[in-house]
């Protein structure tokens, strides 16, 4: 597993800096940040591991409404790892961002109470995803939460449509089989579920929890 190739957030590296200005931009998921944070319910004095944190807006987001949480975050990418403690310094939030892989988490068991990812499971193989999944159940404390956003199968017509198309890129083709609740179940978590749905239905919010 060590072996992985790293793929960067817009799978080309010089893409990285220009990442919050085509995301936030024109693809627009900040509603779906401000419903997972919502989602997410009072995370007061918790300590929370973001995986995949990408430029650090999930984290900043976390943090400013819970000022009391312990917030990490970790990614694979020190460049992007610098954006994301650059933004965190420039509001003068204290966040610790890590590198490491979601498949090797660098963190003893039973660390967290909440752990959450956004928009990143979609990056890995299928064997990546489900080691991920097994890292993530690790590190929660028992009845600690899963958060997250990502592909998933499509419900609707439209999603359905386009599903040949969608599938093509990276290694999506696992999410929008349904992979997703069958490696969170194999990984041990109890009462997975998709709520929200957003981009014509292809990305859902979904939780679960440690027993």
């Amino acid at each position: 597993m060590t072996n992985q190739k790293y793929v960067p957030a817009l799978s080309l590296r010089w893409l990285t800096p220009l990442y919050d200005a085509l995301v936030d931009g024109p693809m627009s998921m900040s509603r779906m940040r401000r419903d997972l944070v919502a989602q997410m319910g009072d995370l007061s004095d918790k300590k929370i591991l973001d995986v995949g944190s990408g430029t650090g807006t999930m984290a900043v987001m976390i943090k400013q409404a819970h000022p009391s949480a312990e917030v990490l975050g970790l990614d694979g990418d020190p460049q992007i790892l610098e954006i994301a403690r650059a933004k965190a310094r420039k509001l003068g939030i204290e966040i610790r961002f890590d590198q490491g892989m979601s498949f090797d988490l660098p963190y003893p068991n039973e660390s967290f109470d909440v752990v959450l990812t956004t928009v990143m499971l979609h990056h890995l193989s299928r064997d990546a995803k489900q080691t991920t999944a097994r890292e993530m159940h690790r590190v929660l404390r028992p009845g600690g939460q899963l958060f997250g956003a990502d592909f998933v199968e499509p419900r609707s017509s439209l999603g359905k449509a386009i599903r040949p198309f969608t599938r093509r890129f990276e290694r999506v083709a696992d999410n929008l089989d349904g992979f997703l609740p069958v490696m969170f179940d194999n990984a041990g978590f109890k009462s997975y579920r998709e709520t929200s749905r957003y981009f014509f239905g292809s990305i859902a919010l979904f939780q679960g929890s440690k027993s």
